[in-house]
């Protein structure tokens, strides 16, 4: 689960709040507590913050506009480093000009010409297939057309070099009329046209002349058996079941082998963190290497135009003005998400959805995760809040329905900001339970990062964005998880780092993990931040941290008849074990004799893992740990030691910077 990063912003919003709240006396929140839905305490909030502020008008632009003198500079600086052939920093240069650069008529052939100028950095870099997009978003623009026979060139060869055959030869032709419209000297021509003569003379030789077909992207994790059919992100050894104390909770249908993919989930709604909206694409979260700019703020960018496209069509076409508002205010991340939950789909969607939706928690029929009404019945603990976090959450709910009243997204629902139509109310409602439900069910987006000391390297997970995943959400915590959790863009992947038999629950971690916290502080971090006590096994046996775990002088012995664990002492010399439960024995020297093997096994499995071949890595410890898992019941040093071995081969899987 996410944990909220620290808001910024010129006013946090809790100051914001703090303010309203001294407006309202006792009889004030005696009304409100007494609102029978949240339609109405939706009104209720919104008439006293902005009944008297007149017309709300266009977003406010301030501070979100380009400028088109400090793209110039940004240009200048790039071409500097160009002509140094420090062709990175002269991409880095051109992409920040490209964010700045406004795309107004009058600035379109600086644009085209910044664009052109970093495919020719790209050119060298031997990025071809960005150099060719770059070369065509500056021929969408109006690059010079004294200017364009270069750019032709540079197209034509960077096909070649992706043999790109037949797209080539026709660059090549484009490059020798385009020099008819050329500066160039009547001798300047007549040699590029030679050159140009002589490559296409060669090319035509080739009769079977094509584009050769492209590496496709790596491909998605595939699921472990087949899709599940109830919810389909799933796999179908995966059981959504309910209970009076577990609500919906997730459990293995079958035995699953360690390694598995169990979840392949696709975010309903992402947001990327503000300190990563120049490095990262804010519709996919990839890290960014010539961003592509949004024609209206020089806050966001992507990583290519199908990106821009799907952000342009949804989410930023309403969030775009207002972002400028929302950062100033300070609002977390979860909160962002429950307005892009919004923006992200039409008002008619909502409204046409309304009759479906209810506060149902037991699964019932066909699930489609994609699907909103499935993401909106997740659980809110409505029913456990204060009166002062309704209100808190509610106010910031009028907030957000007061920035969505600025644009266009209720156009044709009525602009008098007095007066709420009941589509405009439903949306405020919606948006207040999602606040509601984004607490217990968003969940970080990372990415791993490799760090080189001086004689080492080290890896760490940081946290780029927040999303949400509605089947991902039915899984339960335990401070023992089975499964980690790893992203390729903002999509999600679930892999078991043990085996798992039929009917065990399949959890995952919501924070506090029993090697690093002992059970007091994971239950006081779990009661404040989810609401909840958490009852598994590493709680209700009070389980050893790694650092006691060290100094253990017993094995947890599996029986072989029952599976029930036996305690034996390291100093025992028995060689037979008594089990209390079925009363029988265990013959111990298979056991001893796996333990003298796990030593070499392990660091034989950790030298491919630290040469970055993880596959293989993964491969032997998943076969080390089923063999510990076949002899011991955790916790055990080795056996951990082996499973964080196996989440770091897998994690290595996910977004990579």
């Amino acid at each position: 689960m996410m944990n909220e990063p620290a808001s910024q912003g010129n006013e946090h919003f809790s100051i914001q709040h703090e303010r309203f709240r001294n407006t309202l006396n006792a009889s004030d929140l005696d009304e409100f507590s007494n609102l029978p839905d949240d339609n109405r305490r939706i009104h209720f909030v919104y008439k006293r913050l902005y009944a008297n502020l007149g017309d709300p008008g266009a977003g406010d632009d301030e501070g979100n506009s380009k400028n088109g003198d400090k793209a110039l500079e940004m240009k200048k600086t790039g071409t500097v480093y160009f002509q140094k052939s420090d062709y990175r920093n002269a991409v880095n240069w051109y992409s920040l000009a490209l964010l700045n650069c406004p795309q107004t008529e009058d600035w379109l052939i600086q644009l085209s010409i910044i664009y052109a100028n970093r495919s020719a950095c790209l050119y060298r870099l031997e990025d071809y297939d960005r150099s060719i997009s770059d070369i065509q978003r500056a021929l969408d623009n109006g690059y010079p057309k004294n200017l364009r026979y270069k750019v032709y060139d540079r197209r034509a060869r960077c096909f070649l070099a992706t043999k790109q055959l037949k797209s080539a030869l026709e660059s090549f032709k484009a490059t020798i009329e385009a020099l008819d419209d050329s500066g160039l000297s009547l001798d300047e021509r007549r040699k590029r046209q030679l050159d140009m003569q002589v490559m296409l003379t060669m090319m035509a030789k080739d009769k079977n002349l094509k584009n050769e077909p492209k590496a496709g992207d790596e491909p998605t994790a595939g699921l472990y058996g087949r899709p599940n059919d109830a919810y389909p992100a799933a796999s179908d050894a995966v059981s959504i079941e309910y209970a009076e104390a577990e609500g919906r909770h997730a459990v293995a249908s079958r035995d699953v082998p360690v390694g598995s993919v169990l979840l392949v989930e696709r975010a309903y709604a992402s947001v990327l963190l503000r300190e990563y909206c120049h490095t990262h694409c804010t519709d996919c979260f990839a890290k960014l290497v010539a961003p592509v700019p949004c024609p209206g703020c020089n806050r966001v960018a992507f990583c290519g135009d199908r990106c821009k496209r799907v952000a342009l069509k949804s989410y930023h076409a309403i969030e775009c003005p207002l972002l400028p508002t929302l950062f100033a205010t300070g609002v977390s991340i979860t909160c962002l998400i429950a307005l892009r939950i919004i923006t992200q789909q039409p008002l008619r969607y909502f409204v046409d959805l309304q009759p479906k939706l209810n506060h149902m928690q037991t699964p019932c029929g066909k699930r489609e995760p994609e699907k909103y009404v499935n993401l909106y019945n997740l659980v809110t603990h409505r029913r456990l809040r204060s009166v002062q976090d309704i209100l808190h959450r509610t106010h910031v709910a009028a907030f957000y329905l007061y920035c969505l009243k600025k644009t266009n997204y209720f156009a044709g629902c009525g602009g008098d900001i007095e007066l709420l139509t009941d589509d405009q109310l439903f949306i405020g409602s919606l948006l207040l339970h999602h606040l509601l439900l984004i607490q217990f069910n968003a969940f970080e987006v990372s990415e791993l990062r490799l760090r080189r000391a001086a004689d080492n390297e080290n890896q760490e997970t940081v946290f780029i964005g927040g999303s949400v995943y509605p089947t991902l959400a039915l899984l339960n915590h335990s401070c023992d998880p089975c499964v980690v959790r790893y992203h390729r863009g903002t999509s999600v992947i679930v892999q078991n780092i043990r085996d798992l038999c039929v009917g065990e629950a399949i959890t995952e971690n919501y924070g506090p993990m029993f090697m690093f916290q002992p059970k007091k502080d994971r239950q006081e971090t779990l009661k404040t931040r989810y609401w909840f006590e958490c009852n598994c096994i590493a709680c209700c046996q009070d389980w050893p941290t790694w650092e006691q775990m060290k100094v253990n002088t017993s094995l947890r012995i599996r029986c072989k008849n029952c599976k029930n664990a036996i305690t034996v002492t390291t100093e025992s010399m028995e060689f037979i074990a008594h089990c209390r439960v079925c009363l029988k024995t265990t013959n111990l020297m298979a056991t001893l004799k796996v333990l003298q093997d796990t030593e070499k096994k392990y660091k034989a499995a950790k030298g491919l893992m630290d040469k970055h071949n993880y596959k293989k890595a993964l491969k032997e410890f998943m076969a080390l740990l089923s063999l510990l898992h076949k002899h011991l019941v955790p916790p055990f040093r080795d056996y951990h030691l082996c499973q964080q071995a196996i989440r770091e081969c897998i994690l290595s899987f996910g977004n990579k910077s």
